[in-house]
C-alpha cells in the first residue's frame, strides 16, 4: 500500500513541476540557453565567440569553440520555441537517466519507477537551477550515464565521456572510471573523441580555438568568483570563511588533493566489487568538491541520489543519502535567515555552505563503506 502511495505522489509532484517548467520556458527567460544559442548565431555568421560576443543576455560565452559549433543549429529556431523544446527535451532525458540507473541497480518495474521518481528528482535545487537557466549540464549527463553505465556497446564506450568533454571540459574526470576498468581501449577512445571535438572546433573557428585553449581555458574565475552564494565547491566554502590569495590557493590544494585521494579510493573500490553506480557518483561528487567551481546547476549528478534510495541493496546508506537529499531540495545557500550578531554568523556559514558540507560527509560516508569491501574484484549484490 505505502508504495503505491509513494509512486501516486511522486508521479503528482513529477506533473507539477513539469507543467512548472514547460510554462516557465514558455513565458520567461532561460538565460544560459539563450547564450548557446548566441554561440550558435556567431558560429553561423562568423562574428566573436569570445572578446566581443554579441550575447543579449548579457552573458559571455566560455565553453569549447565545438560546443558553439553543436550549438549552431538552435540559432534557426525562436527563442521561445527552443526553451520549450529543450526543457521538453531535458524532462525526457532526466526520466530516461534514472530508469538506466534503475535498471543498472536490478529495481523493479524501473519504467513506471523512473516515472514516480521523477517527481522529487525535479525538486532538487540543482535541477531546479538547470531549468531555470536553460543549463546543458542534462544532457552533458546522460552522455555520461550512457557511457559508464553500459548503456553504449563496448566498441564505443569512452565516445560519449569523449563528447561530454569536448563541450564542457568537466565531464573528462569520468575518464577515471574507464581506468578504474582497466579498460585501456575505452580511455583510447575517449582521448581520440575529445580530440576529434577539438579539431571541429579548430577547423570552424581556428582563432576562436586559439584563443579559448590558449587563455580562456586557464582563466579560472571566468565563470565567476568563488566566493558567490551558487558555489559550493570547496573554493566556495575557502573563499566565504574569508580566506584569499596565497592562502586560500594552498587551503584549495590540499583540499583537491584530500578529494582526490579519497574519490579515487572509494571509486576504485566500487568499481573492483561491481558497484558501478556509486562509483559514477563518486567521481561526479569529487569533481564537483574540487572544481574551481561548482554553481548549484552544475550539481545535476545529485539525482543519483534517487535511484540509491530505492535500491534496496543501498537501504543501509538511507539515513545519509535522506538527509543529503533534503539539504540539496532545500538549497539554502540563497536563504539565510535573518539573524543578527554572532549566530547570524554562524547560521550564514552553515546556510551558505549546506551543500559542500554535505557533498563531504558523502564522500566520507563513501570512504568508510568502501573501506569494508575486500581490495579484490568480487562478485556483488551492489550495481
Amino acid at each position: 500500500m505505502w508504495y503505491r502511495a509513494a509512486w501516486a505522489g511522486g508521479l503528482l509532484v513529477g506533473v507539477a513541476m513539469c507543467s512548472r517548467y514547460v510554462v516557465q520556458a514558455a513565458t520567461g527567460d532561460l538565460m544560459d540557453l539563450s547564450v548557446f544559442r548566441d554561440a550558435g548565431y556567431a558560429v553561423i555568421h562568423n562574428l566573436p565567440l569570445y572578446e566581443h560576443f554579441s550575447s543579449s543576455s548579457g552573458f559571455r560565452f566560455i565553453y569549447p569553440p565545438c560546443a558553439a559549433v553543436l550549438f549552431a543549429p538552435m540559432a534557426v529556431v525562436p527563442q521561445r520555441a527552443l526553451q520549450i523544446g529543450w526543457s521538453a527535451f531535458n524532462l525526457l532525458l532526466l526520466w530516461w537517466i534514472l530508469r538506466t540507473i534503475l535498471v543498472r541497480l536490478s529495481v523493479r518495474s524501473p519504467n513506471w519507477t523512473a516515472m514516480a521518481a521523477l517527481g522529487p528528482v525535479l525538486v532538487l535545487e540543482p535541477v531546479r537551477s538547470n531549468f531555470s537557466f536553460g543549463q546543458i549540464n542534462i544532457a552533458l549527463m546522460a552522455l555520461v550515464v550512457a557511457d559508464c553505465l553500459g548503456v553504449l556497446p563496448p566498441r564505443l564506450r569512452g565516445v560519449g565521456i569523449g563528447i561530454a568533454a569536448g563541450i564542457k571540459i568537466t565531464p573528462a574526470a569520468f575518464g577515471l572510471l574507464l581506468l578504474f576498468r582497466r579498460d585501456g581501449a575505452g580511455v583510447a577512445r575517449a582521448l581520440a573523441t575529445f580530440a576529434a571535438t577539438v579539431t571541429i572546433g579548430v577547423l570552424a573557428r581556428p582563432q576562436a580555438s586559439l584563443y579559448f585553449w590558449g587563455i580562456e581555458f586557464f582563466d579560472i574565475d571566468r565563470a565567476g568568483r568563488p566566493e558567490i552564494a551558487g558555489n559550493q565547491a570547496i573554493t566556495g566554502l575557502i573563499a566565504r570563511l574569508g580566506a584569499a590569495g596565497l592562502v586560500m590557493d594552498v587551503l584549495w590544494f590540499l583540499g583537491v588533493v584530500g578529494i582526490a585521494a579519497a574519490g579515487v579510493f572509494a571509486g576504485r573500490r566500487f568499481t573492483r566489487c561491481g558497484m558501478h553506480v556509486a562509483a559514477t557518483s563518486i567521481v561526479a561528487l569529487s569533481t564537483l568538491l574540487a572544481a574551481p567551481l561548482a554553481v548549484t546547476h552544475h550539481w545535476t549528478y545529485i539525482v543519483f541520489l534517487m535511484p540509491l534510495l530505492v535500491a534496496r541493496q543501498y537501504r543501509h546508506w538511507r539515513p545519509l543519502l535522506t538527509a543529503a537529499f533534503v539539504v540539496f531540495v532545500a538549497g539554502p545557500h540563497f536563504a539565510v535567515p535573518g539573524v543578527s550578531g554572532r549566530a547570524e554568523a554562524v547560521i550564514g556559514q552553515v546556510a551558505g555552505n549546506a551543500q559542500v558540507i554535505t557533498g563531504v560527509a558523502l564522500l566520507v560516508g563513501a570512504v568508510i563503506t568502501a573501506r569494508s569491501f575486500a581490495s579484490v574484484k568480487t562478485t556483488s549484490v551492489y550495481q
